[in-house]
Order: C-alpha cells, then sequence, then structure tokens
C-alpha cells in the first residue's frame, strides 16, 4: 500500500459538480465523433473481434462488465448505472437481457433528456429509465438494486479511494449484489516525473476530474464499506486496440471541425481535445497507470 495517503471527505472535498456538468454540456456531442452510438468508454478487444471495429469493442467492454456482475439473467433483476452518460451501455444491457430493468442516472440534464429520447425510439423506455442526479447521494432505497456498475464514471468522484461512489454503490447493493467498474486508476501515490505529472494532472483538469483514483486506496474503501472484492483485473492490454484509435478520430474530428466552424471552438471543447490526445500517454506509463475491471460482492447474502 502506499504511504501516502490522500482522502477527501464529504465534508472537505471540493465540489466538482458545475466542472462536470459544464464539461459534459459543451463537449457531449463532440463524442459522436468515437462512437455513432454515443459510447463514453474506451473498448474491450478480445480474441474474434475486429481491432479495427471500434464501435463492437466499445460494446464489447458493456458485456464484460455485464458478465462480472455474475447474475441470473432468466430471471427479472434490477440493475444501477451509475453515470450513465446518454445511457447507451443502459439500452444494450436490456435490449440483450429481456426482463431486466436497467436505471442510469447522470449529474447532467440534457444527458438525461437525451437518453430518455433514446430509449423511447427503441420502445426500451419501460426498461431503461433515467434519472438526474449525484450519485454520491442518490434518492434510491437502500438495497434496491441486484447489481450495480460503473464504465468510467467513478473517475469523477472524490479523492484517490471514490470514497462518495463506494459508498453509495454499497448502500444501493442488495447483500450478495455485485459491483463491477471499468476505469483507470493510478498505481501508487509516490511522486512521478515532472513530465507524466503535466499530463495527467492536465488530462484530470479537462476531464474534470479530481483526480484519478489509486488502485489500493481503491481496494481498502471497497473493504471499509463491506464490499468484498472479487477481482481487480487489469485489462490495459485488453483496451489498447481501442485506444489506437484516438489519434485517427481526433484528426477526423478537427478536420470536420475546420470546414464547420473554423476551429472557433470553446475552451472546454479545445481542452478535452487535448486530454483526449494525452490519455494514451499517461496510460503507456505501465508502472504507474492502469486501466482495470474491479469486481467486488457486498457482504451479508448466506
Amino acid at each position: 500500500m502506499p504511504k501516502t495517503r490522500r482522502t477527501t471527505p464529504a465534508d472537505t472535498a471540493p465540489d466538482t459538480t458545475p466542472d462536470i456538468i459544464g464539461y459534459y454540456s459543451e463537449t457531449g456531442q463532440d463524442y459522436e465523433a468515437w462512437s455513432r452510438n454515443f459510447h463514453m468508454h474506451f473498448g474491450y478487444f478480445r480474441l474474434g473481434l475486429n481491432p479495427f471495429a471500434l464501435e463492437r469493442m466499445l460494446d464489447e467492454m458493456t458485456r464484460q462488465v455485464l458478465r462480472r456482475l455474475d447474475l441470473d439473467f432468466g430471471r427479472p433483476r434490477r440493475l444501477l448505472d451509475m453515470g450513465c452518460g446518454l445511457g447507451t451501455s443502459t439500452r444494450l444491457a436490456v435490449r440483450e437481457f429481456p426482463g431486466l430493468r436497467v436505471d442510469g442516472i447522470t449529474l447532467v440534464p440534457w444527458q438525461v433528456e437525451q437518453a430518455r429520447r433514446l430509449a423511447a425510439a427503441e420502445n426500451l423506455d419501460g426498461a431503461a429509465t433515467f434519472v438526474q442526479g449525484d450519485y454520491t447521494a442518490a434518492t434510491f432505497a437502500d438495497e434496491t438494486y441486484d447489481g450495480v456498475y460503473a464504465i468510467e464514471s467513478a473517475c469523477h468522484a472524490a479523492g484517490y479511494d471514490k470514497e462518495g461512489f463506494v459508498r453509495e454503490a454499497a448502500r444501493l447493493l442488495k447483500p450478495g449484489g455485485h459491483l463491477v467498474l471499468a476505469d483507470g486508476f493510478l498505481k501508487g501515490t509516490r511522486r512521478m516525473n515532472p513530465l507524466l505529472r503535466w499530463c495527467c494532472d492536465t488530462v484530470c483538469r479537462n476531464w474534470a476530474l479530481e483526480t484519478f483514483g489509486e488502485i489500493g486506496h481503491f481496494k481498502e474503501c471497497l473493504k471499509k464499506h463491506g464490499l468484498e472484492l472479487v477481482q481487480a483485473e487489469d485489462v490495459s492490454w485488453r483496451i489498447a486496440p481501442s485506444v489506437l484509435h484516438v489519434p485517427w478520430v481526433t484528426t477526423r474530428f478537427l478536420v470536420k471541425e475546420l470546414f464547420k466552424t473554423r476551429l472557433r471552438m470553446t475552451r472546454v471543447r479545445w481542452g478535452h481535445i487535448v486530454a483526449c490526445v494525452l490519455a494514451p500517454l499517461v496510460g503507456m506509463a505501465r508502472w504507474r497507470f492502469g486501466y482495470y475491471l474491479i469486481t467486488a460482492r457486498k457482504r451479508g447474502a448466506e
């Protein structure tokens, strides 16, 4: 475990809500350049997939997360997507598993409106529901969900341990239920070399993150809140094929924007592009950073 511990209790953590809402309000539609279905995360590569088919790898990430929930999908189940974005993963889940009900929560008002519209267009609005709210202080009742998942959204919680996210996930899970998340984590908190530190800080600032989580602190936080770690898989090489799409997608986006707006973009949108370019460089520092699929189980069930 790292010797230096950084915590941000709920009463002292900076309120990043306005930054997160502002970031996604300004850049949300830009994600269409990454995914025609508005996936807002990296993809998962496995044998049998075409590494040039980005959308299929993005879908596969959701499927990998759902499998790790370890549920009998032949029975009615209720899941929570913490930080659902435009609900792409939520819709995929209810499409592929009839009888499943998934609630999505996001801070961003326009994402809720768009997610509801997209679900209605696919006749999924009865199975996929979306609410605006803070996933660290949700209004759902205790032990509502058979499973909880988050795909590249837990990173927006405060602190190395992401305690606000973990605490609420634990509260909302039924005993025996699983939490699964896919996200990037630091490996330790010791001092970085200046260039890597600058890259990491720039990515965090432009993606509206207080900090990336740190894997050791996060595991300890799971334990603190009654969640037993099942597996923490470093899948960095699994997402590498999708990361390699970033330069091409970014170049194509900039060329398109050049003709549309002559690059008259906001500071937030420019910052998003910079972060997208720098993120693979941070990920290449494998001794300091990894992309994880983490599965934890709530204790209490027989």
